[in-house]
């Protein structure tokens, strides 16, 4: 009888923490952050010849994408916002129980932080985001203070006021969408400011206790395990923290710490302020703020990590292994990604009419009553053919056109791809252009020329624009 009790005690028990913990990821916050850890941690199967961790200057500077196009060299970006060198160092344990032996490349930002924990909110991006293990309490033990260990371990107590803010995405979030960036995320904004920091020092600081104490765990690991390790600085302006109660007074002779600790271990540390002329960085341009590179400077500090890389150790250029396919599939959407975005942020009319001539985009174009632009040329330069006084519509795809001139109102309705397609030059609404896709409207706004951007690739609308008067605006997507 005592038995029976039990084991229905036992069953009760884990029925009830399962559910718990199915609340408890219902209810997280789901973030960039926590869906590419799921990906990297658990839904992939690959091996990854190098793997990236630190905070948001790792998760910002070294590009996967880049080190495979150049390199042929399988990387995956950990990194997260905030991320304390404690936090790093269970993150990797975390990642080495499927990663085996890859050379590990860790940004050390984060050992200026000089209190005993990271804040919150940054910490979650990672804790929240494990799944329940040894590792993951001995985290939260370390990583946390004292208060918050059972809102670490049971989530729902700490989001449970979310009740009102559910939706479907909570419920099933599709966690894999962007695996293609495999962790990497940057700004395409440019800082336009100089670096305040010039100074030259060959002085020493010593480390914060808790980064000295995680800095050399993160060493005796690899001694332990038998990876490889690199230690890097990405650029940026040590100036930033100056007047913070939570950092370390200066950084430069901090680094010069790291710079002694890495020689008398054998690691090779890339301090990129003390390079930034060696690589080509240019603060103003290659910076979207005066802590990260923005997507330019990414580039560069990509590139050359790649080849000291392929430089320094035995690694396999994998770009041409059918093995592979999948990688050269996933740079392709990036890179049209990337296209998308930069096509977006493009302010200068010439030069964005000169981006649409992209092989993965189709134009769809609606104009009533159309008034003669000065950059009438660069439009011709794409394919329309526009004409003063008269309504026109045109599906520029796959280098040819389908375009109608008309002084009569003119529709079309096409399928594109999987797409459904409304064109109108007088909507019934509002009587101007009109572009419904898939029932969405993409126009409706102006007179002026129409144009909605759709990317074949991605499947999906990338832009929408009108020109009014030579003024290029944007309509909502």
């Amino acid at each position: 009888m005592i038995k029976k009790a039990f084991y229905k005690a036992t069953a009760f028990s884990i029925i009830l923490l399962t559910f718990v913990y199915f609340l408890g990821s219902v209810f997280t916050i789901k973030t960039d952050h926590g869906a590419k850890l799921y990906q990297g941690l658990y839904a992939s199967k690959e091996q990854y010849d190098v793997v990236l961790m630190g905070s948001s200057h790792m998760n910002g500077t070294i590009n996967p994408n880049v080190l495979w196009k150049e390199y042929g060299i399988t990387s995956f970006n950990y990194a997260t916002g905030g991320q304390p060198i404690d936090v790093t160092y269970y993150l990797l344990k975390e990642v080495l129980k499927k990663q085996k032996n890859p050379i590990v490349v860790v940004d050390l930002y984060y050992l200026g932080l000089i209190r005993n924990f990271g804040e919150e909110g940054y910490i979650r991006y990672v804790l929240d985001n494990m799944r329940p293990s040894i590792n993951k309490y001995e985290a939260i033990l370390n990583c946390t203070p004292r208060p918050h260990w059972i809102s670490y371990v049971f989530r729902i107590i700490k989001y449970h006021s979310r009740w009102k803010e559910l939706t479907e995405q909570d419920f099933y979030p599709d966690l894999n969408k962007t695996y293609y960036a495999k962790g990497f995320d940057a700004e395409h904004i440019i800082y336009g400011k100089d670096n305040t920091y010039n100074s030259k020092t060959n002085e020493v600081s010593n480390l914060p206790p808790k980064s000295y104490k995680y800095l050399y765990k993160i060493i005796e690991m690899s001694k332990k395990e038998g990876f490889k390790l690199v230690f890097i600085n990405a650029p940026y302006d040590y100036n930033i923290t100056n007047g913070t109660m939570i950092w370390h007074e200066k950084p430069a002779e901090m680094f010069n710490m790291v710079d002694k600790i890495a020689k008398e271990n054998g690691i090779p540390f890339i301090n990129y302020n003390n390079i930034l002329d060696e690589i080509g960085f240019d603060f103003k341009n290659d910076m979207a703020n005066g802590g990260h590179v923005n997507i330019y400077g990414a580039d560069k500090v990509s590139l050359h990590l790649g080849k000291f890389l392929k430089d320094n150790y035995d690694l396999k250029d994998h770009r041409d292994d059918k093995n592979y396919e999948n990688w050269n599939k996933d740079y392709e959407y990036y890179n049209q990604v990337r296209a998308a975005i930069q096509l977006r942020g493009e302010k200068d009319i010439k030069r964005y009419i000169e981006l649409l001539n992209n092989e993965n985009y189709a134009l769809i174009v609606s104009c009533s009553d159309y008034k003669p632009l000065n950059i009438e040329d660069s439009l011709k330069s794409i394919g329309l053919n526009l004409k003063e006084n008269y309504n026109y519509i045109a599906v520029l795809n796959n280098k040819s056109i389908d375009e109608k001139i008309s002084k009569e109102k003119i529709a079309k309705d096409l399928t594109l791809d999987s797409a459904e397609i409304k064109i109108k030059t007088c909507s019934d609404d509002k009587n101007i252009p009109s572009i419904v896709i898939d029932d969405k409207e993409y126009a409706n706004l102006s007179n002026g020329v129409n144009i909605v951007v759709y990317d074949k690739l991605l499947k999906k609308v990338v832009d929408s624009i009108f020109f009014d008067n030579d003024i290029m605006k944007k309509n909502r997507i």
